[in-house]
């Protein structure tokens, strides 16, 4: 039995009417390698709930709406470095044919995770934001920011100033929401400074001002807007990278903030390892690492599927270009498959090998991109 059925047979002893596998992704460039592991790993365990007769839905949240706080290191500084701190939505697209910064990244990864057989549904964060689905949780944890500070003050040695609110606005002057710092909230709006030397990658402009928090006008700080997102969506199944997921990390305090703010049950969590290429540190917003467009242009759909499906989320994938890398890849995917057209032929002994070769036969069936 490989992971994704040992997990699946774990959620569906919840008995949820539905489950709602999420996973999200900030469009700051070029989607590396890395979030495409995720892509699968999400994919997988959705497949699997429905195999097994669950109720589910798979949703790809695109963070549209956070702020710029990097230049990827292909694109020109001087030409980009006036758009840091604004939303990504409402940055100008690199490339003419697309709405703004986030569209254009956001659908180069979107064709690269559909070449390998994943379709969740795609919601905009922005249009979370700016269509008020948000409204409801924004006003419950700025009634409850004091409690939120006490959490992260707790959690983290550097401690959050006692006017401190969990939300950035829109500066209504430079439109930059990266800079702006909330310290006060009446319950109706929330009074502001845009400051100049709050971030390192971005200045604001020192306007002050108060605004209504909704409609838009604003977003969460991300360990409080995840959270929010599982609530407003009604997430059940989420997984996030080992470095969300370990001790003290931003899944381990979206979940306090679930139970002690939200009253909502965090979901089910599925840490995973991972996806490195040669070795190399990943980050879109820098533009660091190779993306995941890059790899699917160098490997079939169904090999780059493959080499996620058969790698166990507890085990980091470094993936190599070489040619015998590529070669052996090959390989062992043929190995797989005749593990699959065994098991359908009722060939697969009894025993230890047995079961291996079930597992290179249920690996082939999750592989596959044309089903």
């Amino acid at each position: 039995m490989i992971w994704v059925d040992r997990e699946v047979k774990e959620i569906k002893k919840r008995n949820k009417k539905l489950e709602w596998v999420d996973d999200m992704k900030t469009p700051s460039g070029r989607v590396h390698i890395g979030s495409l592991r995720g892509v699968v790993v999400h994919d997988m365990v959705y497949k699997v709930l429905i195999e097994n007769g669950v109720n589910a839905k798979y949703t790809y949240v695109f963070d549209d709406h956070d702020p710029m706080d990097a230049i990827p290191s292909y694109l020109e500084y001087k030409k980009w470095e006036k758009y840091a701190g604004m939303q990504f939505y409402k940055i100008p697209s690199p490339k003419k044919g697309f709405k703004n910064f986030a569209q254009y990244y956001a659908e180069e990864f979107i064709k690269v995770f559909n070449s390998i057989n994943s379709y969740p549904q795609i919601i905009w964060a922005s249009q979370l934001y700016n269509g008020g689905k948000m409204n409801g949780v924004i006003k419950i944890v700025l009634d409850n920011s004091k409690q939120i500070r006490n959490i992260y003050n707790k959690a983290f040695d550097k401690k959050k100033p006692k006017d401190w609110h969990p939300f950035n606005v829109v500066c209504e002057k430079c439109k930059k929401i990266g800079t702006t710092y909330v310290y006060k909230w009446d319950g109706k709006e929330v009074f502001y400074r845009c400051e100049q030397k709050m971030v390192a990658w971005a200045a604001g402009c020192g306007y002050e001002g108060k605004t209504s928090p909704y409609d838009g006008n604003g977003k969460l700080v991300w360990r409080v807007d995840w959270p929010a997102k599982w609530k407003v969506i009604g997430v059940t199944v989420e997984g996030a990278g080992k470095d969300h997921m370990s001790a003290g990390g931003s899944y381990e305090i979206a979940k306090i903030i679930c139970d002690k703010v939200l009253s909502y049950s965090a979901p089910y969590p599925i840490p995973y390892e991972f996806f490195n290429v040669r070795g190399k540190k990943m980050s879109s917003s820098k533009g660091l690492g190779v993306s995941a467009k890059e790899i699917a242009e160098l490997v079939p759909p169904s090999i780059l599927r493959f080499i996620i499906v058969r790698t166990p989320i507890h085990k980091a994938i470094d993936f190599d270009t070489d040619l015998d890398t590529i070669n052996k890849l090959f390989d062992d995917y043929d190995i797989c498959f005749n593990a699959y057209f065994d098991k359908i032929e009722n060939k697969i002994p009894e025993g230890k090998k047995g079961e291996v070769l079930l597992d290179f036969a249920r690996i082939a069936e999750l592989s596959q991109v044309n089903s």
